[in-house]
């Protein structure tokens, strides 16, 4: 880990320790904030091969103690409260939140949405168009899936050299973070290590079927939730050139809407925003009429109309939304003395 990283991740540790016991009435207060918009992956209450290695699951016990301090101390709303908002300059409530899930994972389906329903709370699912009725994996998910065979098997880096070397990347420290450091352009890399080590990517589809079904996404939208594109395969966008991020994203947007109808058009980024350029922008929400485009920047400020950042509630396995939503909170008001809440572009 290089110094500023390393720099950062004391100092939102040290945030944290404080934050938890702060009133969240105080920090809103202070940092006038007052709209939220938390998102998530998945909620599990079992072990997920693709998943353990990437981030932190929270099971459906501590995913309903998020929603129970999130509606303490917010109103949840809907996106077409939010795109309203911001194009028409309608009221939201004082202090609310719109909640949101990456990935289109089958779990949204089983766990989420019935929680949800239960809650009376609304939300958007953000789809991949690729990975729909369990057609491809995600990159990854394939890498998670390697690590967990790797660490069976108990292989080691020598077992890697040879792919690594003719694809021309370098090893990292460990099996693990090999793996996890092959990007979206490099993936073909896991198929060919999977395929040497017997790892069947196909079958864990047939049989796992981690990803939303058809069926599964019609009887969500029949439930009232919103669906909004994701990309095709789940690239990170600064790494591509322009006509390439448009691409991922009108054609995965095109899919939604030919396969269920989907009109209103809501972009959520894979990844990152980081080092997204204004000619994007102007494109998918000026030409595309896209109405919003979201990233996961946590609590910041964007000069772009039409352009939101999300703050992510995974965390690791103890982080709970009071602790995550109060350590952003105290982020933001350290960085305000500093003139750093604003995305420049």
């Amino acid at each position: 880990m290089s110094a500023i990283p390393a720099l950062k991740a004391a100092l939102l540790y040290g945030i944290e320790q404080v934050a938890t016991f702060l009133p969240t009435a105080w920090l809103q207060a202070i940092t006038q904030q007052g709209t939220l918009l938390p998102f998530y992956h998945v909620v599990s209450d079992k072990p997920l091969a693709h998943i353990r290695h990437l981030y932190a699951v929270k099971d459906s016990k501590a995913f309903v103690q998020d929603l129970d301090f999130l509606c303490t101390h917010y109103t949840p709303i809907s996106m077409a409260q939010l795109s309203d908002a911001v194009y028409k300059g309608t009221t939201l409530p004082k202090r609310c939140f719109l909640l949101t899930f990456d990935d289109g994972l089958a779990q949204c389906h089983d766990i989420i949405a019935p929680i949800l329903l239960q809650k009376g709370i609304p939300a958007t699912f953000f789809l991949n168009s690729a990975f729909i009725d369990n057609q491809a994996l995600m990159f990854r998910y394939k890498a998670s899936l390697l690590i967990e065979e790797g660490q069976k098997q108990q292989y080691t880096l020598s077992n890697l050299a040879p792919f690594f070397a003719t694809a021309s990347l370098p090893l990292g420290n460990t099996l693990a973070a090999s793996l996890l450091a092959v990007r979206w352009q490099h993936q073909a890399i896991l198929d060919k290590i999977a395929a040497a080590w017997q790892v069947n990517f196909e079958q864990f589809l047939k049989e796992e079927q981690p990803y939303l079904t058809t069926s599964q996404i019609q009887k969500m939208q029949q439930d009232g939730f919103d669906f909004g594109s994701h990309s095709i395969n789940h690239p990170t966008y600064h790494t591509l050139p322009l006509h390439e991020q448009i691409e991922q994203t009108t054609v995965s947007q095109a899919y939604l809407q030919e396969h269920f109808h989907i009109e209103a058009a809501y972009f959520a980024f894979p990844f990152t925003d980081f080092g997204v350029k204004k000619d994007f922008f102007e494109h998918i929400l000026e030409q595309q009429k896209f109405q919003l485009t979201f990233g996961g920047a946590g609590i910041k400020n964007e000069k772009i109309k039409g352009h939101l950042q999300r703050l992510g509630l995974e965390g690791n396995q103890n982080s709970t939304a009071r602790t995550l939503v109060h350590t952003a909170y105290c982020y933001y008001i350290i960085k305000a003395f500093f003139g750093k809440n604003t995305i420049q572009r």
